[in-house]
């Protein structure tokens, strides 16, 4: 789904940690085939909103992120090795 033209533009850049505390708490609205992915960090808070398209490409990314980084690591404990 494309961003409707009534949306402010204003951009704003947010980073956020991910640690085993990092809580994560989900939201569905079904009828709007959507949903919301709360994650909670110690002094801060992050919330996606996102339809269903949108969180399936969400998940290949970091599915994709996690393959990487698993291969770079493998990659590494042989060279040191």
């Amino acid at each position: 789904m494309a961003r409707p033209d009534w949306l402010p533009t204003t951009h704003v850049e947010v980073g956020l940690h991910v640690y085993e505390t990092t809580r994560y708490a989900t939201h569905f609205y079904p009828e709007q085939d959507r949903a919301t992915v709360r994650i909670d960090g110690k002094d801060a808070h992050v919330t996606v909103f996102g339809h269903h398209g949108d969180l399936v490409r969400l998940r290949d990314i970091l599915t994709d992120v996690v393959t990487q980084l698993e291969a770079a690591r493998s990659t590494t404990s042989t060279t040191a090795a």
